[in-house]
């Protein structure tokens, strides 16, 4: 496995990476409907139902265990298990679980927090 990016002893810095990542997707998606909207960071609570996203990668290949509870909507889980495997790939998780909490908001899932294993 890479070595993780995240060297802080407290896990700050992987953190502020996630925050920065959930920060960036918003920027994006309100560029490509307003044509330009300067970037800045949200800092309110995200709305929507929770999850838990568990997966275990072998060889840089990410497999989606289970997702709990589990969403209705085949759209939703599809999306859940795209931005999963997406931040698993930015972080270089190459082997091992991982336990990635996300929240559905009515924009789409977000990232919370992600716990890598060996």
């Amino acid at each position: 496995m890479k070595e993780p990016r995240d060297c802080s002893p407290d896990g700050t810095e992987l953190a502020h990476a996630l925050q920065d990542l959930s920060s960036v997707e918003r920027w994006a998606e309100r560029v490509a409907a307003d044509g330009g909207v300067p970037p800045f960071v949200e800092r309110a609570p995200l709305d929507g139902p929770e999850f838990s996203v568990e997966t275990e990668t072998v060889d840089g290949m990410h497999s989606v265990a289970r997702i709990a509870p589990p969403p209705s909507d085949e759209s939703e889980r599809a999306a859940m298990r795209s931005l999963v495997r997406s931040l698993l790939d930015l972080a270089g998780h190459e082997s091992g679980p991982a336990l990635t909490r996300l929240v559905l908001t009515p924009s789409g899932p977000r990232v919370v927090a992600c716990s890598l294993s060996d």
